[in-house]
């Protein structure tokens, strides 16, 4: 049957009566109006309201698809509807698609400035780009014009308790709670309250109590499991801690097979091998310093904070971040224009292999102008770009940025793959390789021998730092990393600590960070070295090429 459109002709009273039913509905009877919905469709009426209803069901479903696509026919007949455009965006998010979500709540708060929930959507969608400030703005936002908004509680719950303000964190988990017992969310919120303050028998409790219940999400019953795994850690019942931990790394290993493990698709570890194929393949002349290149342009200096993600990146950039000559980004996606060019596709790092430096020129404008984009002003400045992945990226740094220079981080190769196991991460490609230790050790071990061969080919300018030399000596290692910056040595790097409460940071480090140094953080596969052992042929000649076969 054709569709009646509603919205470009004149109405017909019953076709009028019926919509009006199902705005009637959603007030106060969503599975009536639902189904309404659902009944009117089948009789061929179209209209936004409709639509809108259908793609909410879907989306209450899972079916985020199936529920953008129903969002988008009621869009066809309405643009300028931010109701849609706000479902659309929260569904993008559930996708993982968290760029295209922040550019769609964008719109939608353009139509809707008052929108508490395109407000909200707008903050989470900000929060899982790390850019938190932004979702902290957006969530205070949605409160202030709603304020018995659950949700945006308990995004600023979890805020807070990324800054360890526990009591802050508690207070919005346990409004959120009052106002939404079933906000998820909040209630892990507690749970981390619980862990900063090392209760750890109060957070299993309420952890297990989350795990039982029915209608929990996967993904939430997933982090739930990683939560408990710390718990039963802070309470020294380890092996329970690593089974906790990898129940939630198999439950996320499930939740996005699809889209990451399919039949034929190459995983981040071949992926890479296939990069570095390409780079050992092509001439070593190619990948020589251009003579007198420069892309400096008009910061002061410019490096690359990288190695592997655990391995203490977040940490030496909260040290940087205090230094008065220095802008830190955090991991943002800068070079993405690059990246999309001559790492994505194969045959893409050959064709690199043979630019010559003055051809690369609109990748280093699009780099800064990115920079800026994200609110970083590095004029003057020396700016430090982190990314502990960036290590696949050294050939491209090699040719955009040939002057940069390289601080690589380490640390024991079993205290990082335990910890890549243990933290949950926004998922992509890369972080599905951290959802079994197994797989975590082989991409480890991928990622090393590509930047060894990398470090040892091209002609950068590289500081390796130890994690645990800064642990052990922190004054020395801050020394050496100014020296190594040309930056003056000052005694409030020691301030990291505060700095990071105060910046906010989106990575799973960013609770310890906070804490400041602590040598609980060396050493910490000792518990769990019951595990580990069956990943020990592939860590073990890293352990002793980097120096650790003795600890």
């Amino acid at each position: 049957m054709a569709k009646r459109d509603t919205d470009s002709r004149e109405t017909p009273r019953h076709d009028g009566d019926r919509i009006a039913e199902i705005a009637a509905a959603t007030a106060g009877n969503f599975p009536k109006a639902a189904s309404l919905a659902s009944e009117a469709k089948a009789a061929g009426i179209s209209s936004p309201l409709i639509h809108h209803v259908l793609a909410i069901k879907l989306q209450q479903e899972g079916l985020y698809e199936e529920a953008i696509v129903e969002a988008g026919e009621g869009l066809r007949l309405n643009p300028q509807d931010a109701g849609l455009m706000t479902t659309v965006g929260f569904c993008l998010l559930e996708l993982g698609r968290r760029q295209e979500a922040a550019q769609v709540f964008g719109e939608a708060l353009k139509l809707a400035p008052t929108s508490s929930e395109a407000s909200y959507g707008y903050g989470w969608a900000a929060e899982r780009l790390g850019a938190l400030e932004a979702a902290e703005s957006g969530f205070k936002r949605a409160l202030s014009l709603d304020p018995g908004h659950a949700d945006a509680m308990a995004g600023l719950s979890g805020l807070a308790a990324r800054r360890r303000d526990w009591d802050e964190a508690q207070r919005y988990a346990e409004q959120a709670i009052a106002i939404d017992p079933e906000q998820m969310d909040a209630r892990l919120n507690l749970a981390r309250v619980d862990l900063g303050r090392s209760n750890f028998d109060a957070a299993t409790d309420r952890l297990q109590a989350m795990i039982s219940l029915p209608a929990l999400k996967p993904l939430a019953r997933a982090n739930a499991r990683l939560m408990l795994g710390d718990a039963l850690d802070g309470a020294r019942r380890f092996h329970e801690a690593f089974e906790a931990y990898s129940a939630g790394k198999a439950e996320l290993r499930e939740l996005y097979a699809g889209e990451f493990a399919q039949d034929g698709m190459p995983t981040a570890t071949d992926s890479l091998r296939r990069i570095l194929s390409e780079f050992t393949d092509s001439p070593r002349e190619s990948w020589s310093r251009a003579a007198g290149s420069s892309t400096r342009g008009d910061h002061k200096d410019h490096a690359f904070l990288l190695g592997f993600p655990r391995s203490g990146t977040t940490l030496l950039e909260q040290v940087l971040e205090t230094h008065p000559d220095v802008a830190t980004l955090g991991e943002r996606p800068v070079m993405i224009d690059a990246e999309a060019e001559f790492l994505t596709e194969p045959g893409g790092v050959k064709r690199l292999a043979d630019v010559v430096g003055g051809l690369l020129e609109p990748y280093r404008q699009s780099y800064w102008r990115r920079v800026r984009e994200f609110g970083i002003d590095p004029r003057g400045m020396v700016f430090v770009d982190k990314h502990p992945l960036s290590t696949i990226r050294l050939p491209l740094i090699a040719k955009v940025f040939p002057n940069a220079k390289i601080i690589f981080a380490i640390r024991d190769p079993r205290d990082v793959v335990l910890s890549c196991v243990r933290r949950g991460f926004n998922m992509n490609s890369s972080m599905y390789e951290f959802t079994g230790l197994e797989r975590a050790a082989k991409y480890y071990s991928a990622v090393m021998s590509a930047g060894e061969a990398y470090l040892e080919a091209l002609p950068l300018d590289v500081l390796k730092v130890r994690y645990e030399d800064v642990v052990a000596d922190f004054d020395k290692s801050a020394g050496q990393l100014c020296d190594f910056l040309e930056i003056d040595r000052t005694e409030g790097l020691r301030d990291f600590a505060e700095t990071a409460r105060r910046r906010m940071i989106g990575t799973p480090s960013s609770v310890q960070v906070g804490r400041g140094l602590y040598e609980e953080g060396v050493g910490q596969w000792r518990h769990y070295d019951f595990a580990l052992t069956a990943v020990e042929p592939i860590l073990q000649p890293w352990i002793e090429r980097l120096g650790y076969s003795q600890a």
